[in-house]
Parts: C-alpha cells; structure tokens; sequence
C-alpha cells in the first residue's frame, strides 16, 4: 500500500505541476508526507532538517559556486549528513526514517528556486489532496 500512495503522490504533484506551474516540493514528497501523516513528530524533524540544510546551503554558497546538479548534490548530501549526526547524536528517541534523509534536500532545493512560502504551500495542497483521495479509497490516515 505505500507504495501506491507514493505513486498517487506524484500523479498528483505532476498534475499540480502542471495546473499551476509551481512544483510542490519535488514529485515524490508530497506521498512521503501523506505516508507520515500519523506521525506529525517526523513532519516537524524532517521541515528542521530542511531549515539547517537550506541555511548551510546559503552559507556555502557564499563561498562556492553551487548551481545546477552540484547545488542539488549538495542539498542532499547536507540533508543526509544533518540527519546522520542528530541520529549518531541520541537526541531522537524515535528514527525519522527516509523522510529524514532524502526528502529535506529536495524541499530545500525546491526553497532555493521558488521560495519558502511558494514551495511549502503547494506542498500542503498537494498533501491534503493525497490524503483525501486516500481516505476516499478507505484508508485510514488519522486514527482516533
């Protein structure tokens, strides 16, 4: 089942991208979101990650030339290390999983060409749609 909610995830962040002309945070962030709906502790460790690594992208670019595929290299590789030091850290009681690792550097990126409020925006949208086609199929997303 995951994996069909991160495919309808990107059929529908494709469609948006289409409809608007604003990516909502990359294709497949939007199924990673709706797949970690239940647990908004790793929504809010995986928007502190994108936080650190969207500033020490800027930094860094201040002294590097970072466009293009290095720029993306480079928000993943921050992404992944950010996140592999606050796990080596014990600071987190619980593991963030992939959204932890992988998903920070390509909404930093998309930060980084459209903006904070533009990208995290569309992101919500395209979100809420999954999870409502989803609970439409019968899923259950929120447990009470």
């Amino acid at each position: 089942m995951d994996n069909n909610i991160i495919i309808l995830g990107i059929v529908i962040s494709l469609l948006f991208y289409e409809l608007t002309g604003i990516s909502p945070s990359g294709l497949i962030v939007a199924g990673y979101f709706a797949l970690n709906f239940h647990s908004p502790y790793r929504i809010a460790y995986t928007f502190g990650v994108v936080l650190l690594t969207w500033g020490i992208a800027k930094l860094l670019s201040k002294v590097m030339i970072l466009y293009g595929r290095r720029r993306f290299a480079v928000m993943i590789l921050l992404s992944f290390a950010i996140n592999v030091l606050v796990i080596r850290s014990g600071v987190l009681v619980h593991t963030p999983g992939i959204i932890g690792k992988i998903v920070p550097g390509i909404i930093a990126l998309e930060w980084e060409r459209q903006g904070v409020l533009k990208s995290t925006l569309s992101l919500g949208i395209v979100v809420v749609l999954n999870l409502l086609v989803i609970m439409w199929l019968g899923v259950p997303v929120i447990s009470l």
